[in-house]
């Protein structure tokens, strides 16, 4: 089945006359007339009954008339696209970042995108490191922005970005620069998401916190409602305490910190889109003033 077959047929479906319906299309009436009959040939029936003035569409014409039209409709609506990504006319950027990192921290990067490539446009996908790592190699998103161990990863390309601390959120300490050990909450926040949540239950147990009970969430936005409650503390990134723009205290040597790096595939090609946002990004005076931003101790 060809297009043009059926962009005939449409023809004739719409004028009832096969003489107008090749005018409308440009061709000769046996030109019109053979293409439908071929069409006719591989969908096993009569499309249209024909007459010498007036043509009517067949029980099978009616029934393949929608289906036809919507075939005929998406392909020609794929073609008007390639043709438009084909201009320059759009630039899709698609970004896998972790459920760790504040989308915040992309924004001065993405409003120099935006004003450089004015048919920008944006996909943010959210995920864990681990998911966004696999969709980079897929190809489902062009970068990655997480915290995950570059090293292990020699398949892709690796930019670090900035490093930061982790602050405490919640709980209470009994001398502001006392640290973990002085803590004395009921129960410890857990961040799976998190690339580091590992890591921070080895610190929290070095600390002699290790029997409290664990909450657990699955998303940044749930930490102001739990550390709020009394006796509940968690150790968060500190861009993070900052975007979700909660209270939070340094904990001074006991300090875990983290790095956060831009993940690439090592020799894919990329639109104006994504060669503009990746050299930004790779400006790390852009990311790291947003993201290491100090907030006041409570």
């Amino acid at each position: 089945m060809e297009l043009y077959q059926i962009r005939y047929f449409l023809a004739v479906s719409r004028t009832l006359n096969f003489t107008r319906a090749a005018e409308e299309c440009n061709v000769t009436q046996p030109a019109l007339t053979r293409a439908i009959r071929k069409l006719e040939d591989e969908l096993g029936g009569d499309l249209i009954r024909r007459e010498r003035t007036r043509s009517h569409l067949t029980q099978l014409g009616q029934a393949m008339l929608p289906m036809l039209q919507a075939s005929y409709d998406a392909a020609a609506a794929a073609k008007a696209e390639a043709e438009t990504f084909g201009r320059g006319d759009v630039a899709p950027l698609r970004i896998g970042l972790s459920e760790s990192v504040p989308a915040i921290l992309l924004r001065p990067v993405l409003q120099e995108v935006k004003r450089a490539v004015p048919g920008l446009v944006l996909t943010l996908a959210r995920a864990d490191a681990a998911e966004v790592i696999r969709a980079l190699e897929s190809a489902e998103v062009d970068f990655a922005v997480s915290a995950a161990e570059a090293a292990r990863m020699d398949h892709l390309r690796h930019w670090p970005l900035f490093e930061e601390d982790f602050v405490l959120c919640g709980g209470g300490l009994a001398d502001g620069g006392a640290g973990l050990s002085a803590l004395e909450p009921d129960a410890l926040i857990s961040r799976p998401y998190c690339e580091s949540d590992a890591h921070l239950r080895e610190v929290w147990a070095r600390a002699g916190q290790g029997e409290r009970t664990v909450h657990t969430i699955s998303g940044d936005r749930d930490l102001a409602l739990l550390t709020e409650l009394p006796g509940v503390a968690a150790l968060v990134p500190r861009s993070c305490a900052v975007a979700e723009g909660l209270p939070f205290r340094e904990i001074g040597a006991e300090t875990p910190r983290r790095q956060v790096s831009l993940h690439a595939a090592a020799g894919r090609q990329h639109n104006p889109a994504a060669s503009a946002f990746l050299r930004l990004m790779r400006s790390t005076e852009l990311v790291a003033p947003v993201a290491c931003r100090s907030a006041e101790a409570v």
